[in-house]
Formats: C-alpha cells, sequence, structure tokens
C-alpha cells in the first residue's frame, strides 16, 4: 500500500469516527434536554426544491420525511 493511500484511508477513518462522535453528542444533547432536532436542514431542502421547481413526491408527512432527509444529506457534503 503506497503512503498516499495510506494517508488517504487514515484521514478517512479519522474523519468518520470525528463525525460519528459528533453526531453521538448532538443526539445526547437531544436526549438530555429534550430538544427537537433542528428544522433548519428541512427549510433549506424545502426552499431550494421550491426555487428550482422540483417536486417533493408524497404526501404530506412522506414529503416532510423526504426534505428531513435531503437536508441531512445536504449538511454533509
Amino acid at each position: 500500500m503506497t503512503t498516499v493511500t495510506r494517508g488517504f484511508l487514515r484521514g478517512a477513518a479519522a474523519g468518520a469516527a470525528g463525525t460519528t462522535a459528533l453526531n453521538a453528542t448532538a443526539h445526547a444533547d437531544m436526549a438530555v434536554r429534550g430538544r427537537p432536532p433542528s428544522r433548519t436542514p428541512h427549510a433549506v431542502a424545502s426552499a431550494l426544491a421550491d426555487r428550482t421547481g422540483t417536486t417533493v413526491p408524497g404526501g404530506d408527512r412522506e414529503r416532510g420525511d423526504r426534505l428531513d432527509a435531503a437536508g441531512a444529506l445536504g449538511g454533509t457534503l
């Protein structure tokens, strides 16, 4: 294995560990404080879909779930 590949894999592993720790901390905070998750990712995904003329399929609940997921996914990119 080359040095570059080894460094890439180590960096990817460190990033995954950091992301996992951050997510665990955020969800623990939500559980302890009893606070809801942020609605910002949903709002951003909804606004983006509206501005681009993209139809998000499904009923109200299903559409909301899709927007929540798209917003969270957008935050990882």
